[in-house]
């Protein structure tokens, strides 16, 4: 039996396409929910975002805003909703379990989007998908922990970089006297590279504590806080940014995508878990986005986390389904 029959249940709302499944399927996309937000620590509810993306996503237009000539959609995607990850309110088992997934699911070397829940499950998402990378580039592959955090620097962290947008850096050692939780599980990752945070590019920070500052700047992160980018030139992306991106993903191959939603400003995802002010247009995001796939890297898994539908209108959830759709169909037309 394998770890998704083990794991996954079935969303209320089942996404995939009526194309048929082909090993060869090149425009072909891997899509999950991980209902979890059991150490969310101001608003709960993200566990209901998984779904509530898949509504969004099942009621929205397929086509793409920034790429309407070329006249690819998303019904045009061979998308495989395999449902959501089973429940439970341990984090260190939320972690292994989704750890188990993301190493099946990423060796069959497809597109994997997963629907959050809170920003823990980067953490097993992120672990297990370059599990999965070292394991096709042949190397040796070490044991999960209790934690589902693995050696990543034998496990296709050497290829593979992490893009973070997220108005929180979540590097803190413990949090709520817990060292497993959504403002941890970055500090985790790093920690798990050697406290070498040079595969990780940062974006849209601006509510962090001095611990987490100073740990980025020691690990040698790569960062570009919201002041970067709002304060620049007609508060677009400035030719400098797009450099410092350009310089900071120039050695890897792979991207690994994680989208908070918090990144962006309340006024256009106003349901979230922890909302901080101040924060990036969702325009910013994909120009960053379209500049990354000038690059010609190749993403390997997208997850979009701290959907929080108790405290939305219906505008964030619309907002995370069409960035989703974007980045997919961003992925396609890079095959």
């Amino acid at each position: 039996m394998s770890y998704i029959d083990l794991y996954m249940n079935r969303a209320k709302i089942a996404l995939s396409s009526n194309i048929p499944t082909t090993a060869d399927s090149k425009a072909g996309v891997y899509m999950l929910g991980v209902p979890f937000d059991s150490t969310t620590s101001y608003r709960p509810g993200t566990r209901f975002g998984p779904d509530a993306i898949r509504e969004a996503l099942a009621n929205i237009e397929f086509n793409s805003i920034m790429h309407d000539g070329d006249n690819i959609m998303l019904e045009d995607v061979n998308l495989v909703d395999v449902g959501n990850l089973r429940s439970t309110t341990s984090p260190d088992v939320m972690v292994d379990m989704l750890n188990k997934v993301m190493n099946e699911l990423g060796s069959k070397g497809r597109l994997v989007t997963v629907l959050g829940g809170e920003h823990l499950l980067t953490l097993g998402s992120y672990t297990g998908m370059v599990k999965s990378i070292g394991m096709d580039n042949g190397s040796s592959s070490s044991s999960s922990s209790s934690s589902g955090s693995i050696s990543a620097k034998s496990n296709g962290s050497a290829d593979t970089m992490l893009v973070v947008f997220d108005a929180h850096f979540d590097l803190r050692d413990e949090f709520n006297d817990c060292r497993l939780n959504h403002a941890t599980y970055l500090r985790r990752i790093v920690e798990d590279n050697g406290d070498d945070g040079s595969n990780v590019l940062h974006i849209g920070a601006r509510g962090y504590s001095r611990e987490e500052i100073d740990y980025a700047v020691r690990s040698r992160m790569n960062i570009l806080l919201a002041r970067d980018i709002l304060f620049g030139p007609n508060n677009a992306i400035s030719g400098e940014v797009k450099k410092k991106i350009a310089d900071a993903v120039s050695s890897y191959d792979k991207l690994y995508i994680s989208i908070d939603l918090d990144a962006m400003d309340p006024a256009f995802a106003p349901g979230v878990g922890t909302p901080e002010p101040f924060g990036l247009h969702p325009l910013h995001v994909l120009d960053i986005l379209a500049s990354l796939q000038e690059r010609n890297k190749r993403i390997t898994c997208l997850d979009v986390v701290e959907l929080c539908p108790p405290y939305d209108n219906g505008i964030t959830a619309v907002l995370a389904a069409k960035m989703i759709l974007e980045i997919i169909l961003m992925h396609v037309r890079s095959l």
